[in-house]
Order: C-alpha cells, then structure tokens, then sequence
C-alpha cells in the first residue's frame, strides 16, 4: 500500500500504465483533494487517461481516504510552514500518520518528506521498481521512459541514470 500524490497518478494514466501502481503497491490511497485533482477535473477537461483513473476507483484499489483529525492537523501545519499545495500537503500528512511510503513528484513535497522521515519516490522511481521486480522489460521501460517526458519534465541525467541502473541489471 502506498499514498499518491496526483502527479504520479497523471503522468501514469497518460501513458497508459497505471495498472503497474496495482501490481506493485496493491492498493493506492488517495485524499479528497487529489481526487478533485485527478479525476474530477480531468472529467470536466477529458484529461487523457482519465478513465484508467475512473476504473481504479471502480476496481477498488485507488480508494480516497476521509482524512483523521490527526492528518487534517498536519496538513494545516505542513501548510503553514511550506510552499506545498494542499494536494501535496495532503498527500504527506496522510502518508506520514499512516506510515506508508509516498509517490510524489514535486522536489520541495520530497523534501518535506525526507525531512518528515516518510519514505517516498517519484513516478521514474516507482517506473524503475516495476522493472526491478519483472513487471516491465529492458524495452517497455525505455519506450515508459520516453513517453514520460512528454508529460513530466525529467532531468536528462535522471533518464540517464535510471536506464543505466536498469541496463547493468540486466546483465
């Protein structure tokens, strides 16, 4: 189990392999606000991938979680002292109360969970993991990789890195 912030969640749906969240976490939280994020307002612009977002929910592991009185005070505290947006903060608060590990994007939302002690990667560590653990092969992860940066800017050494990691573990 895992919490997402919607970035990842995004960038998953557009290039069509958000199901490989399913096959490693097993179940995906969300709070109210990234919901509102991914799937109510991709519904009003007809987002690319939306609908994959729509059948998680269905499918029932992409669950939106009410948040605890716990988690609300921490998001208004994580608020107050960054320059996060409430989906971000959301995100962390209920990964944080929880103690599961985060999938978020943002550099300054990595850094306050880093500092908060919340494990986290972002949408190409979590792409690398589903390779490590023989979800994706050496080619599908290349092409998953080239078809993320045209949602999600990636900092050229960053591919670079990922695809050597890849590449020597495949030998």
């Amino acid at each position: 189990m895992i919490v997402a912030d919607a970035s990842p969640l995004i960038v998953f749906a557009k290039v069509g392999r958000l199901r490989l969240l399913k096959e490693l976490y097993d179940e995906v939280l969300i709070g109210p606000v990234v919901k509102e994020e991914t799937i109510d307002a991709g519904k009003v612009v007809r987002a690319l991938g939306v609908e994959q977002l729509e059948a998680a929910m269905e499918d029932g592991w992409l669950q939106t979680v009410r948040l605890t009185s716990e988690e609300q005070n921490l998001l208004q505290q994580l608020g107050a002292r960054s320059r996060l947006d409430q989906g971000e903060t959301e995100s962390i608060a209920l990964a944080s109360v929880r103690s599961l590990h985060l999938l978020v994007d943002d550099k300054e939302a990595r850094s306050v969970a880093a500092a908060a002690g919340i494990e986290h990667l972002g949408t190409i560590g979590a792409l690398l993991e589903a390779y490590m653990r023989g979800h994706l092969d050496l080619e599908k992860l290349e092409v998953t990789v080239q078809d993320i940066t045209q949602f999600l800017w990636l900092s050229p050494s960053v591919v670079a890195e990922v695809l050597r990691i890849a590449r020597e573990g495949k030998k």
